[in-house]
Order: structure tokens, then sequence, then C-alpha cells
């Protein structure tokens, strides 16, 4: 696992450079070439497992979800360039690092929906972080955290998020996420420390929702992507989850040193943030 992981924060210090180096012709950035360079360049990284997650999957994810959140990042970034296989790299191609796992795995019915929710709802815990499917902004993956052992906080972006939306913090309840995400697979993480989970916790209730920790929300962060990752606002949905386990953990060396961590905060690389020993568990998909 450790070896995954160091292959993973390798892979986001040095996107570009390998990236300038294999793509010079914008112009075919969806070639069938392309495609197969890039797949061919997870598999050599270390991070595509060709067994969890076989080229035709990939092609398939490639087509149907990759291509358009590419366009929506670089419509984003335009004084940024980057090409497809840096982005797809940056990413993590989907894949969480510690199990090797595609975000977008299709769910098969080996439980039925009711049992998957109560399984879900009686595992998360104040200050654990969900990761699932959805993009937005050009980022894979959608996160967020556990303030109690009931509310999910969270940046869901949105349409109009080239531009910025206002007031998009918003909490639901652990029933409504799953609700939402019920066709998606849901990764639940939990730090080993449940003291610092707890004050991780405690830290995004009072900055992102209510500095008295009231149900009445009275901070509105405005939805945007931006490479300032210690502003809170504007905000996006994984540099929320890394704010609070970084600056509410007080001197604790939980969250590796972000100014080497890449341009965006992106989901799937959550877990190699963070240090021992506040590694994560994943507690299992749902």
């Amino acid at each position: 696992m450790e070896a995954i992981l160091y292959l993973s924060l390798v892979t986001v210090i040095s996107y570009n450079i390998i990236a300038a180096e294999n793509y010079k012709n914008t112009d075919n950035e969806f070639s069938n070439e392309t495609v197969h360079r890039a797949y061919q360049t997870g598999v050599d990284f270390g991070i595509i497992n060709t067994e969890k997650y076989p080229f035709l999957t990939f092609q398939s994810d490639e087509r149907n979800i990759f291509r358009g959140l590419f366009r929506e990042y670089t419509s984003l970034n335009a004084s940024e360039p980057i090409n497809y296989e840096e982005w797809l790299i940056m990413n993590n191609f989907g894949i969480l690092p510690d199990t090797q796992e595609s975000l977008f795995e299709k769910k098969i019915a080996k439980r039925s929906t009711a049992d998957n929710k109560r399984r879900f709802v009686n595992t998360v815990r104040k200050g654990d972080i969900l990761i699932t499917g959805r993009g937005v902004g050009g980022l894979i993956g959608h996160a967020a955290i556990m303030t109690t052992d009931y509310w999910v906080l969270e940046m869901p972006g949105g349409t109009g998020w080239q531009n910025g939306i206002k007031n998009n913090n918003r909490q639901l309840s652990k029933h409504a996420w799953f609700d939402v995400h019920r066709s998606d697979w849901t990764t639940i993480y939990r730090n080993r420390d449940a003291s610092v989970a707890h004050a991780a916790a405690l830290w995004a209730d009072h900055n992102y929702y209510n500095p008295r920790g009231g149900a009445k929300k009275t901070i509105h962060v405005t939805y945007k992507i931006t490479t300032d990752i210690k502003s809170k606002n504007p905000s996006y949905c994984s540099k929320l989850v890394i704010q609070a386990y970084y600056f509410g953990t007080g001197n604790k060396k939980v969250i590796s040193n972000l100014s080497v961590s890449g341009r965006v905060i992106v989901p799937t690389n959550i877990p190699i943030y963070f240090m021992h020993p506040y590694t994560l568990v994943n507690k299992g998909k749902y």
C-alpha cells in the first residue's frame, strides 16, 4: 500500500514533466494513440492495475466521462495550459490510490439498495471523508466530510461553476447523501486518530457552516476552483476536506506540505496527503 501511495505522490508532483515529453500535438488530444498511451502511462506508473481496470473499461470512461471533465477544466484554466494525458495523471485516472479501484466501477447488485444504505448510515462517523465518482469543475470525483455522526458538509458545485457559484456550501443528512449518490460508489475513509478526526470535523463546521456550531448556516462560500489552497472563500469540495485536516488539527503533522501537492487538490488523491501516523483507513464502499 505504501508503495502505491508513494507512486501516486510522485505522479502528482511530476505529471507536468512526463506529459510535456510525451504529448506534443494538442490537436489529437482524444486520438486512439493518445488514449492507448495514456492508459499505458497509468500502468507504467503503477496507478492502473490492468486486472482491476481493463483498457476497455478505461476506454468507456474516457469517452463518456473524462473528455467532458477535461474540457471543463481547460475552459477554466486557459492561462495554465494542460494537455489531456497530463490532466488524467493529475486526477490519478479516477482511481483511488489505496485500492487501485476506479470511482466509476459499476455497481453490481450484490446487496439491495436498502441494505447498502443501512450499512452506509451505520458506518459513517464524525470526521470521516466521503469520496464518490461524480465530477464537477473539471475534477474527477467528489469529496465531503462528516461534521457529526449524522451531518455531511460539502460543496457540490453545479451549473455555472465556471464563473463561481455563490452560497454553495451546504449540510445534508447522511441519509440524503446516500440518496443523492445511490447510483455511485461512496468510499468512506477514516483517520486512525479519532481526536484528529473530531478536530477536523469541528473546524470544517465552524469555518464552512456556522462559527458557533449552530444548525443555521451563517457562512456563505462561493464554489470556484483556484490554485489558492489556503483561502476559505472561494473553495471547492476536496479543498474543504484537506483544509479541515490541515488547519483544524493544531500542531500535529497530519497533512503533507500542500505546496508540493499539485495545482489543485483532486478528490482521488486525498488519501496521499495524510502522513503517518494519521493515515486514513478505508472503511469500505457503499
